[in-house]
């Protein structure tokens, strides 16, 4: 009988050192990483870099473009100018020209440069800048319950639509990454009126009367 209390005894010690040593251990260890609860997260509107090129024929005679090249050059213009943050490289045998044709179109100097080593042959030339680029998220991911809920947590297809939305129409895909300052009286009246509307004042501008 005394033995078996004995031996009961260690094995009883045996598991409470076991169980302290292992709360210990779990003690230590890392916390799980809380899963993403924010659809801007889950769906994240992705910005890449991309190279965006044209070829054009620079004219023999005079600077006029032919309009097939005149047509893709504005386009190419059109394009720098809505989200291009860089300059435009330029690779001809002829520069001058080139840069002669891109500042009678609406290019202004400090938005060219010239590469100092060409293989083109005479007379194209290489117009390109890097710009950025949307990723937009892909949706109907519908892999969770549209019903039975009990952890309250956001549906898998939840906040896509509007992320990418949102991804298809910006016009600079770079406010992504940095917004450009408001510039402008537009912008500085926007904000005297909200500063107006706040403080309580009258947003408009008092009637006069003129005696007679």
């Amino acid at each position: 009988m005394t033995r078996d209390y004995k031996t009961l005894k260690t094995t009883v010690s045996r598991m409470i050192l076991a169980g302290l040593i292992t709360s210990v251990v779990t003690g230590c260890a890392l916390p799980p990483k809380p899963e993403k609860t924010d659809y801007r997260q889950n769906h994240a509107i992705k910005v890449v870099r991309e190279q965006v090129s044209v070829s054009i024929s620079l004219p023999t005679h005079g600077s006029q473009l032919s309009p097939s090249d005149l047509r893709r050059f504005k386009a190419f213009m059109r394009d720098f100018v809505q989200r291009g943050r860089t300059t435009v490289t330029v690779e001809s045998t002829a520069p001058q020209l080139a840069r002669d044709i891109m500042l009678a179109n609406g290019f202004r100097e400090g938005e060219i440069i010239i590469a100092p080593d060409t293989t083109l042959a005479a007379p194209n030339a290489v117009l390109s800048f890097t710009a950025n680029k949307v990723i937009s998220p892909e949706c109907g991911d519908w892999s969770s319950a549209p019903s039975f809920n009990p952890s309250n947590k956001p549906h898998s297809n939840f906040g896509c639509a509007m992320q990418r939305n949102i991804g298809q129409v910006v016009s600079d895909p770079g406010d992504f990454i940095q917004a450009q300052p408001a510039q402008g009286g537009a912008a500085s009246r926007t904000d005297e009126a909200i500063r107006k509307y706040q403080s309580g004042a009258p947003l408009g501008t008092a009637a006069t009367t003129t005696a007679q």
